[in-house]
């Protein structure tokens, strides 16, 4: 297998592996209150939060592995691109990828460590996501399509968006990620703008995947 189908490969099943984790862990999810799990006023943290999600090992887990296999995947991906800007975004998206892993093995539970690789996940996933876009748009060998910028640029949103709205509603990260309060909201704009950075990533993991698999090499972009 060839470096261009390895990461191709890597960036199907690592998102493989994060769907499948949250998915299967979300249907069996009941909380404090016996209530079913909701993107609108649900932390995906809280999936993997052990003792009160029912299969808050498979989410862990999911995330440990499918993290290891997305670092496969970004340094594919920057090795393809070959630019100063794919090289600097490699090397804060393997950050990012490695931080998503250590989430898993340190969920909720853990509150100090879980806070301090969730920041560095969005932190380090927001400018990583930034740098591969720049690189898509202003690549003039046009190695990646330039539509390919348009998922990758909603990802940066969702990223800005919720790192931003904790701030504006004035909580701490803590209460961001931790929220202790008598009744949850209904709907919460901080879950669901973190889920807005889980479900656009993963759209442009499998994107980018499947438009470099079927790419021939040497082939105008499509």
């Amino acid at each position: 297998m060839d470096s261009r189908k390895l990461t191709c490969f890597c960036g199907l099943l690592g998102s493989a592996i994060l769907i499948f984790g949250s998915l299967v862990t979300a249907i069996a999810y009941r909380g404090k209150e016996g209530e079913y799990y909701s993107i609108l006023n649900h932390f995906i943290s809280e999936l993997g939060e052990v003792g009160i999600s029912r299969l808050a090992s498979v989410f862990n887990a999911s995330l440990t592995i499918g993290g290891l296999v997305l670092v496969l995947y970004v340094i594919g991906l920057g090795r393809y691109i070959h630019t100063w800007k794919g090289y600097v975004a490699t090397a804060f998206g393997i950050l990012s990828c490695l931080s998503c892993s250590l989430l898993g093995v340190f969920p909720t539970n853990y509150p100090a460590l879980h806070d301090l690789f969730a920041d560095s996940f969005f932190y380090n996933g927001l400018v990583a996501t930034t740098l591969f876009t720049l690189g898509i748009v202003f690549d003039r060998k046009n190695k990646v399509a330039k539509w390919l910028a348009i998922p990758a640029v909603i990802t940066v949103a969702g990223f800005v968006s919720f790192l931003v709205i904790p701030e504006a509603a004035s909580l701490t990260r803590v209460q961001t990620l931790y929220p202790n309060q008598p009744a949850r909201p209904e709907i919460w704009p901080t879950t669901i703008a973190e889920w807005s950075v889980f479900i656009s990533g993963i759209v442009w993991f499998v994107l980018t995947s499947a438009y470099l698999m079927t790419k021939k090499p040497g082939s105008p972009p499509k």
